[in-house]
Parts: C-alpha cells; structure tokens; sequence
C-alpha cells in the first residue's frame, strides 16, 4: 500500500473541476475525492510504470479544471482499461459493491481516503474478470459470509508491476524547480517584465516551439499584459487555477524549457 498526500494545487484543482462538471453537494464531494484519487494513482505510475506504457485520460482535464472528455475508464496501462475507485466507505470495495458498479473494464484500483481528505491510500487492484468469478462461485457455493467479516479481493500494489516489464523506482517526476504563480524571466536576453508560470507539463509531454519537438521539460507561462486583458482579476485566482483560466478564457501561453528560465 502506498500513502499519498495531496498538496494545496492538487485540493484546488480536484474541488474545481468537480464544480465546472456541475457537481453540487454529495456528488461533488464524490468526485473531488475521485479527482484526488486519480492523482494519487499517477504519482504511483509515474513512480513505477514506465510513461510510454501508460496513458492518464484526464490528466489535461484536471489540470486545467475542465470538463472530461467522455471515457468510460480513468486510465490506459500496458493496453488494459483502468479504472480508479476512490471511497472513504470500505464496503465500496467488497467485490459484490465492484462488480455491481463497474463490470465493463478489466482493472480497478482502490483508494480509501480520510475524512478530511489530507491522505489518500493506494489500497490495490483487482482483474474485473475475476472479481465476476468471485461474486458468482460464493452466490453459487459459499453462502453466508462470516458475520462481521467480509473479504475485500485485491492484489498488493506492486504486483501491477508484473503486468508489464518488470521495473521499480523510475523516477519520473519532473525535474523542473517552478510551479504555478511563480515569477520567471529567460536566463539570458531577458527585456520586459517577468512571466508567470500558469502550467508545468508532464515530463514526457511532447511540448513544440514554433514547429519544433522540445527536448526538455517544459512550462507554459503567460505574460501580465494578457492576463490582464482577461475578464477577471488573474492576481486574486488562486495559482492551482490559472491554467483553467487561461484555457477558458483564450489568453495566450508560451512553452518554455524549464533549462531556459531562472526565477525572477
């Protein structure tokens, strides 16, 4: 099992997202969780799975708080469907709970989180196919489950490794030292006022610069004269959202090498 510990942007940008799908109530609360939850199972493949064996198909979505694009499952890996169940109630994941509300992708993940969401725990997985298996031979043999005693089918994280290649600490975080609503200029030939980081794009991104594949990490800022021609005041929106508001809002970014930049 794995702890993850969601920091101020990964908060505000699960609660957001969750408001701009038009959640209200519970229903927001379910899928700020289940936002969270899916970062949390990122940070595990970013760790242990190699980047070009497994897609996140909300990944730009949550980003920039914007509404999904349709998929019925969370993540593509090693070309098996993925998805992330995210509950503080641990009766949602008793197989019978599973299988009753998502029997059409062939992994599911667990992760139980706190009452106050600060943590999150990567419980483990389980095939789809044989969570079925299991809800039909115990209706069929078993009976009655032992009073106070329910058996929650999963493998150990780990064992997700052994789908694929065999791989362990790959370390794929970016290197890159910015984060949204910092201050940078270029390192060399700087003119003008500084720029502010609105997004840092995956390692792995293929980020272009006029036509050209960039070879480094990169980061998109945008420039205080745009952000200013904007409708709202851009200083009072908080950092984890200015992504989203750039996006919506068609205000301009440029990509950078993170290699190019230096805090102003």
């Amino acid at each position: 099992m794995y702890r993850f510990e969601p920091d101020e942007i990964d908060r505000e940008r699960s609660n957001h997202q969750a408001l701009l799908q038009g959640c209200k109530g519970d229903e927001l609360d379910s899928k700020r969780v289940g936002n969270l939850g899916e970062i949390a199972f990122e940070r595990f493949c970013r760790e242990y799975l190699p980047v070009e064996m497994w897609t996140w198909m909300n990944e730009e979505a949550i980003r920039r708080c914007n509404p999904e694009s349709f998929s019925s499952y969370d993540f593509e890996i090693f070309e098996y469907e993925v998805d992330v169940k995210t509950s503080r109630d641990i009766s949602a994941f008793s197989p019978e709970s599973l299988v009753e509300n998502d029997s059409d992708d062939d992994i599911i993940v667990m992760v139980w989180h706190r009452d106050n969401e600060d943590a999150l725990i990567l419980l483990g997985w389980e095939w789809v196919h044989s969570l079925v298996t299991k809800v039909k031979m115990d209706k069929k043999y078993s009976g009655e489950t032992p009073a106070k005693l329910e058996p929650i089918a999963l493998n150990p994280m780990n064992e997700l490794i052994d789908i694929g290649p065999n791989t362990a600490h790959l370390n794929q975080m970016p290197e890159n030292p910015f984060s949204p609503g910092d201050r940078v200029v270029k390192k060399e030939g700087h003119q003008g006022d500084p720029a502010i980081v609105i997004e840092v794009l995956p390692p792995e991104a293929e980020a272009n610069i006029y036509g050209n594949k960039m070879e480094d990490e990169a980061v998109n800022v945008a420039f205080q004269p745009h952000l200013e021609e904007g409708p709202g005041d851009w200083k009072s929106i908080h950092v984890a959202k200015l992504a989203s508001y750039c996006d919506d809002q068609d205000i301009k970014m440029y990509s950078y090498k993170h290699s190019n930049l230096e805090f102003a």
